[in-house]
């Protein structure tokens, strides 16, 4: 289950690894060069591939190094962040730990501002923050007059905070409310999948530019770098002439697939599909947004 970021390719990942696999069936080796939230790299790891997987952002890369080969540290990820202490981990992040700053930015924040929005407005903040004592803390005090005693005491009969964060959902459905759905903890749920991962030997992660990255003989690369006309990543502004002829170069000794909405007149796309964007902020609007495609050097297409 790959973890929350900011232009996920978890909807389309299926389509993306069957058109890829289908093209490569003697490769064993995949080079995800923008990983992300590791959408794309984990499904071909599941499936018995090696995955070099990159991501310039130091903090993710972190992140998920931390849930698969270490582990999280539960108690300190149950912890509420406030919008205070979002802005002070995004503005100093030196004074944490390079996988927390990773946690803080996929599961708190909102994933139309290059991952540095907080993720509930003012309004409902202290309304989640009620949610979460309940569910984590089982504080009750916060929630009570708002919610009924009787679904108080049954959602505190749950055995764990997981079982209690669905009971507590169920309650704001009979309340025809989405105030009570905590996403930081359903988030933190999809996190913690990641971390029953087996076979670790086959798994390597980076965080490089993506031209920085020694690719294996024979090894299928796939990228999914920052879109044209769509926000930025908060690694900053991205070169895309630069990418493109860069593709060019290494598509002469290896198969590589590139996530776009348009490339170059000397690019074909294979694959083409409907994916509802984080990515907002910039040009694309989500009732005007052009299908997203798969694409591949015009050549490299001639020959499978």
């Amino acid at each position: 289950m790959p973890i929350p970021y900011m232009g996920s390719k978890r909807k389309s990942a299926t389509k993306i690894f069957n058109t890829i696999k289908n093209l490569n069936p003697d490769s064993s080796t995949l080079v995800d060069l923008f990983c992300g939230g590791f959408a794309i790299g984990e499904l071909f790891f599941q499936n018995g591939y090696n995955v070099i997987a990159n991501d310039l952002n130091k903090y993710v890369i972190a992140l998920l190094n931390q849930t698969i080969k270490i582990g999280l540290d539960e108690e300190k990820c149950l912890e509420f962040i406030t919008r205070d202490i979002l802005k002070d981990i995004i503005k100093n992040p030196d004074k944490y730990d390079d996988w927390y700053v990773g946690y803080a930015m996929c599961c708190w924040t909102f994933g139309n501002n290059s991952q540095k929005a907080y993720l509930f407005g003012k309004d409902v903040e202290p309304l989640k923050y009620a949610g979460h004592k309940l569910v984590v803390n089982k504080n009750p005090i916060d929630v009570i007059g708002i919610i009924s005693q009787k679904n108080i005491d049954g959602i505190l009969k749950q055995t764990d905070w997981h079982k209690r964060r669905i009971a507590l959902g169920k309650v704001a459905n009979t309340m025809r409310t989405r105030v009570f759905e905590l996403q930081q903890l359903q988030r933190l749920e999809r996190l913690q999948q990641l971390q029953q991962l087996q076979r670790l030997e086959r798994l390597q992660f980076c965080s490089k530019s993506y031209n920085e990255i020694n690719i294996p003989k024979d090894a299928i690369i796939y990228c999914d770098p920052p879109y044209i006309g769509t926000a930025e990543y908060s690694e900053g502004s991205f070169n895309h002439d630069e990418f493109w002829d860069w593709v060019r170069s290494v598509s002469k000794k290896n198969k590589i697939y590139i996530s776009e909405y348009n490339a170059p007149d000397d690019f074909i796309s294979i694959l083409a599909f409907d994916q509802k964007s984080t990515l907002q902020g910039g040009t694309q609007k989500h009732n005007n947004q052009p299908k997203e495609c798969l694409f591949v050097p015009i050549d490299q297409e001639k020959y499978g």
